[in-house]
């Protein structure tokens, strides 16, 4: 079996084994990490893509079981979301801008 090609394991475990139906209920339930996706790929500024990130972020972490990652993310984007915030993000990609040139 060449190595690109999924083991029958791999299969299962990924739901190659779904219905048409349950495949299409899985896109909907996961399809706004497309809509975080074109946003940001339409936001130029640096900023505005980690707010996108962030917001992102938010949203995969009210998906799981865990409440502490939620607290914990929440956190951080509403730090990220500050003047403050806004200014050590802008400091970090010129940093690392410096860092490339």
């Amino acid at each position: 079996m060449p190595a690109f090609e999924m083991t029958p394991a791999e299969a299962e475990k990924y739901g190659n084994s779904l219905s048409i139906w349950e495949k299409l209920l899985l896109i909907q339930a996961w399809s706004p990490l497309l809509g975080y996706a074109q946003q940001y790929l339409n936001a130029l500024d640096p900023y505005a893509k980690a707010v996108v990130v962030s917001d992102c972020c938010e949203w995969l972490a009210s998906k799981t079981d865990s409440t502490l990652d939620n607290q914990l993310v929440q956190h951080l984007a509403a730090i990220l979301k500050t003047p403050e915030g806004e200014r050590l993000v802008r400091f970090v990609v010129a940093k690392a801008q410096e860092l490339t040139a």
